[in-house]
């Protein structure tokens, strides 16, 4: 008897941390497919213009109190400086989409809301600069080959054109 009760207490606890890892599924986040450490390549446009550089760094992610919000915070460098950022990702239910709230040393502040859909995250929102200047913002990621994901940023121009500013690829930090 006591070893079923023990099997059965095991069984639980397995499922319970695989459940944390992956998000909770009673509110269908999938936001465990940030959680990790990760290594951060890929090219960038230092201040948003001009050509594209090199950038690379790290970053972190982790439920937020046992979930089921996540916090990340990411280091960047490119040519033209460092970057430190953190972000608050969650999950409405009732909406059925992502938010992603963060700010950076810089001052930037952004709030993006979207959605997951065929594996692909598409959030859009705005980046506020310290000057107070608002500039539409969308992030894409998606699993990138041979594992981690890839991200994209794009800032909204005149005439609702977009311009690509970041893409970096993500893998498991070792």
């Amino acid at each position: 008897m006591i070893k079923r009760v023990c099997g059965v207490m095991a069984a639980c606890c397995l499922w319970a941390a695989a459940a944390m890892a992956q998000g909770s599924g009673m509110d269908g986040s999938q936001l465990g497919f940030f959680m990790g450490r990760w290594t951060v390549e890929g090219l960038a446009r230092p201040g948003g213009a001009g050509g594209f550089g090199a950038a690379s760094g790290t970053e972190t992610c982790a439920w937020f109190s046992g979930g089921p919000s996540m916090v990340c915070r990411q280091t960047i460098k490119d040519s033209d400086s460092e970057t430190d950022s953190i972000f608050i990702l969650s999950y409405d239910p009732v909406r059925k989409q992502y938010t992603a709230h963060g700010t950076d040393n810089t001052g930037v502040v952004t709030t993006l809301t979207g959605t997951l859909a065929s594996g692909v995250w598409r959030l859009a929102g705005e980046r506020r600069g310290a000057d107070g200047k608002a500039t539409p913002t969308r992030y894409t990621f998606r699993e990138a080959p041979g594992g981690g994901r890839a991200m994209d940023i794009e800032v909204g121009g005149a005439k609702g054109t977009w311009t690509k500013t970041v893409g970096v690829t993500l893998r498991r930090a070792r």
